[in-house]
């Protein structure tokens, strides 16, 4: 080898030294040193992502609270003021939402007869036969009004006649069965 190295133009003895040179220089990088930066790299996200959880955690209970807020808002839309009322105290608390509405809203309430209906799946219908004196659009409101008060009321079926014959706005007689639905425990 010594002999080649000793007869070889200096170009070819260049060449090959650089080669050795770049050939080591390769090995350092590829095994020694992209190990380490992929390494630092994954360390340097991961330490990124846990200061963007400790600095976002301080809006985390500000979030914990409107999603709490959002829960209660959702619970009351369902079932109203009545979610935790007894089912005796429920017949009762309807009667007198109904009673209240109808006086904000200038409807005559002449009857409610609560009853009892059918079980369906996990919930148990209470029954409310209603009977109202009222122009069309006070019974809209009212209609409307009760949805807001009392949460998921569906009415079941109706009746509405006319009471006088006044033809641009009369007063009608409006029979509704109304039903609450409660979830019964198993």
């Amino acid at each position: 080898m010594q002999e080649y190295l000793e007869n070889a133009e200096p170009r070819v003895v260049r060449l090959i030294l650089g080669s050795f040179v770049l050939l080591i220089s390769v090995a350092f990088v590829s095994y020694l040193l992209v190990p380490k930066i992929k390494a630092f790299n994954l360390v340097n996200k991961s330490h990124n992502v846990l200061l963007d959880v400790v600095n976002s955690s301080d809006g985390l209970d500000q979030q914990l609270t409107n999603a709490t807020a959002e829960v209660e808002m959702l619970a009351h839309q369902l079932h109203g003021d009545m979610a935790g009322l007894p089912a005796k105290q429920m017949e009762s608390y309807i009667i007198g939402r109904l009673q209240k509405v109808s006086w904000e809203t200038d409807v005559e309430l002449i009857s409610v007869k609560p009853g009892d209906g059918q079980r369906v799946q996990m919930f148990q219908e209470s029954l409310f036969e209603v009977e109202i004196h009222a122009k069309y659009f006070n019974f809209f409101n009212w209609l409307q009004t009760i949805g807001r008060e009392l949460g998921f009321i569906v009415v079941k079926k109706y009746e509405i006649n006319t009471i006088n014959k006044e033809l641009s706005n009369p007063e009608l007689k409006i029979v509704l069965t109304m039903v609450s639905y409660r979830v019964v425990e198993s």
